[in-house]
């Protein structure tokens, strides 16, 4: 966990290490990815060990602490190393510099949306609708509604019989549902 001491260190440096960033980023060719370089440096900064944080918080030289030469150096080396962490973890893409993107047609594809809780609605009253016209005992309908519909467990069902009847003549009319909603032969 890191100090409170660190934490507002690092929120009143952070500016002035973002500019660190923007130019060593815009020297690198990468202008738009300065936040992401120093983010990056400060999540691997973060998970260091918290003494070792405050040790070079409490170094202090020409008015900056050692922990702002540690963060500079590696701005630098995560902007413009190929190896560096950053650099290795998030690689541009390559771009064909013959190319030009502007005279290129991309067609725009509309993708379907689809409405889950819609089609959630859809499938209930399809199972409501079979359900309502099979030739089913009351006590089996009862059972699969008490489950199906009211969501409620048989742990708390009202009546007498046993949990493994219930089972039994749940997933019974489950499955005669599933047949007919799919098609196929119930027997």
């Amino acid at each position: 966990m890191v100090s409170t001491k660190v934490e507002k260190y690092i929120s009143k440096r952070y500016e002035r290490w973002l500019d660190y960033a923007s130019y060593h980023c815009e020297q690198a060719g990468m202008p738009e990815e300065a936040c992401d370089v120093l983010n990056e440096v400060l999540c691997s900064l973060l998970q260091k060990d918290n003494c070792k944080l405050e040790q070079l918080l409490s170094i202090k030289k020409n008015g900056y602490t050692e922990l702002d030469f540690f963060v500079l150096k590696m701005i630098k080396l995560n902007a413009t190393s190929d190896t560096s962490p950053y650099r290795s973890k998030y690689k541009p893409m390559p771009v064909d510099d013959n190319i030009d993107y502007s005279r290129l047609e991309i067609e725009d594809i509309q993708e379907e949306v689809v409405d889950k809780n819609e089609l959630f609605l859809h499938r209930f009253h399809q199972v409501r609708d079979v359900l309502e016209g099979m030739d089913l005992t009351p006590f089996a309908k009862k059972v699969f509604e008490y489950r199906f519909f009211e969501d409620s467990n048989f742990s708390e069902w009202p009546g007498t019989e046993p949990l493994k009847q219930l089972y039994e003549t749940y997933n019974k009319v489950q499955e005669l549902i599933r047949k007919k909603i799919t098609g196929e032969s119930i027997f």
